[in-house]
């Protein structure tokens, strides 16, 4: 298996530290200090089974 085929890692926004959550972050710091795959994941609200909503977003993104 080639790094392309390997899946990102799947952790829950629960697993991140609360300054580190996009909503959180968003409603401490504002809107310009989020990325636009954080600010796109607040709008979809939750991921898959396979990712969670920053990193679907950022998959999307990047396709």
């Amino acid at each position: 298996m080639n790094s392309s085929d390997k899946q990102p890692v799947k952790f829950s926004i629960t697993d991140m530290s609360l300054e580190d959550r996009p909503r959180e972050k968003f409603e401490s710091l504002g809107p310009d200090v989020l990325s636009v795959s954080e600010l796109l994941a607040i709008l979809i609200g939750s991921g898959s089974a396979k990712e969670n909503a920053v990193q679907l977003m950022q998959r999307v993104m990047k396709d």
